[in-house]
């Protein structure tokens, strides 16, 4: 590594223990929604302060309001409903409601507040936004409209597309799309062919290209060694892969792209210590050339307890400054 990494959150941050207890009250009609929505920006606050004081770059307000990896941006679209039938998130142990899509998408109802507590920010760092990809947003819904696989993917794209330059007005500088499907596809043993390939990135191009903003692709849950060289080629920022997944010593790669390393196991409560991610990272970087890395879990962190993931994104932080001061 020529320069010293930075660290970095994204995607659905767990809840605290005081906010899971108050929202089973809530469903069971013993909290009121204020005393919920109370509780919700307390936890926001909490990890805004985390952030800050551990000295992130790039804030994240955890989305903790989020029912799912999904849900906000199939509420921002017609065309698709968010069904009534759960199904597994990869092999977790978290559901998501399985969109239907029954007619053209297209934006209709965006709502920058869905996707970020803005005004529980700070105003002088850049905020990042985790958005789900139009290929894994594709093959995790049941199609019931479009004939065509590459028509639904262009227009989830589109409107994507649409999503992230809305974002982009709301003052969010940098977003993160996670595309775990390109490496991990829960229902089906093949992998994709050259032309889903393609037509995925494809995809990801028209959603990114454009926006003036800063992107980190990201891949989890699979090994990403065959798809990498190819999304280096995308027009963005960084680029991420799951290192419990992929077999990064049979990597070979050069890049100036900046390359995110998921380097802390979000579906295990284990804390992994600064050191070893220091040294891990250390290792990594001898199989590929960038002058930037980025160390960050190698999906949400909601799969752990809060305190856990507290603990991960410290070691996140300390991690990058022990390797600081030894180059």
């Amino acid at each position: 590594m020529t320069m010293p990494p930075t660290a970095q959150l994204g995607g659905i941050y767990p809840r605290s223990e005081q906010l899971i207890e108050l929202t089973r009250s809530y469903d069971r009609g013993k909290t009121d929604r204020a005393s919920l929505e109370e509780r919700f920006d307390q936890d926001t606050r909490d990890l805004v302060r985390l952030e800050g004081d551990s000295g992130f770059e790039t804030f994240s307000d955890g989305a903790f309001e989020w029912q799912d990896q999904l849900r906000p941006v199939v509420d921002s679209l017609e065309g698709v409903i968010t069904g009534t039938r759960y199904s597994r998130w990869f092999d977790t142990n978290t559901f998501y409601k399985k969109p239907a899509i029954i007619g053209k998408i297209a934006v209709s109802k965006f709502e920058p507040k869905k996707f970020l507590r803005a005004e529980l920010l700070p105003k002088s760092k850049p905020w990042e936004v985790t958005l789900v990809g139009p290929y894994t947003l594709s093959e995790l819904s049941e199609n019931l409209h479009y004939e065509a696989r590459s028509d639904l993917l262009s227009d989830i794209a589109h409107a994507e597309h649409l999503i992230i330059q809305s974002l982009k007005d709301a003052g969010v500088s940098h977003f993160q799309v996670s595309e775990p499907c390109l490496v991990y596809r829960p229902h089906r043993e093949e992998a994709l062919t050259s032309e889903e390939l393609d037509s995925a990135l494809a995809a990801l191009r028209t959603a990114v290209t454009g926006s003036n903003a800063s992107f980190l692709v990201q891949t989890y849950f699979g090994d990403a060694t065959a798809i990498l060289p190819r999304l280096l080629r995308l027009p963005v920022e960084t680029v991420g892969f799951d290192l419990f997944e992929t077999d990064w010593s049979q990597l070979k790669v050069e890049t100036e792209k900046k390359l995110a390393l998921g380097i802390v196991d979000s579906r295990e409560s284990n804390v992994e210590e600064p050191k070893w991610i220091a040294e891990t990272a250390t290792r990594v970087s001898k199989h590929i050339v960038s002058d930037n890395i980025i160390l960050v879990p190698n999906s949400d962190l909601k799969f752990v307890p809060r305190k856990v993931a507290d603990a991960k994104a410290l070691s996140l932080v300390n991690a990058t400054r022990l390797i600081k001061e030894k180059n």
